[in-house]
């Protein structure tokens, strides 16, 4: 196995920083999560290999250049990332996963989103209900949410 150079390590760090969200593509490892599992990166080690924490609870570093994965790129992987979310909200003063804003008090005393199953603020659960009645003429998608793009851009990890 060749060792990547420094060039090569700090490009996989700024593809993959800490916080972002990836899907696994393929692995050779019998221990290995099932390709399309998803996870949180946590770092990039000097050997350029991704290192996630796996939705499923694994934590098999992705091989530089004998593993491969991807950044969440569609919204179907969108959804699966917000409904995970969704399973860790805190149960009172969390952050809105479509617009990041705060949302006061209890958490179930929120608005369900109508595209993940995941609670959302308030006036985001009016934008929603106002997009899906045709009154707003664009619905935001999933790729555009605060809590995936941030994760997505490196802004750490989102902290529902």
């Amino acid at each position: 196995m060749r060792f990547a150079d420094r060039e090569t390590v700090e490009r996989v760090r700024r593809m993959y920083p800490a916080g972002c969200r990836i899907v696994l593509d393929h692995m050779d490892d019998p221990q290995s999560p099932p390709v399309g599992t998803q996870g949180t990166v946590i770092a990039v080690d000097d050997t350029a290999s991704v290192c996630p924490v796996w939705d499923t609870g694994g934590s098999l570093n992705i091989i530089f250049n004998e593993d491969a994965c991807h950044k969440i790129r569609t919204e179907e992987e969108a959804r699966t990332t917000l409904e995970w979310y969704g399973k860790h909200q805190k149960a009172e003063d969390a952050r809105c996963p479509r617009c990041g804003s705060f949302m006061p008090g209890k958490l179930h005393t929120h608005a369900l989103s109508r595209r993940a199953d995941i609670l959302i603020c308030d006036r985001c659960g009016q934008m929603e209900a106002l997009e899906d009645a045709g009154i707003l003429k664009t619905k935001i998608p999933l790729m555009e949410w605060i809590a995936i793009r941030e994760a997505q851009d490196g802004g750490g990890q989102w902290n529902p």
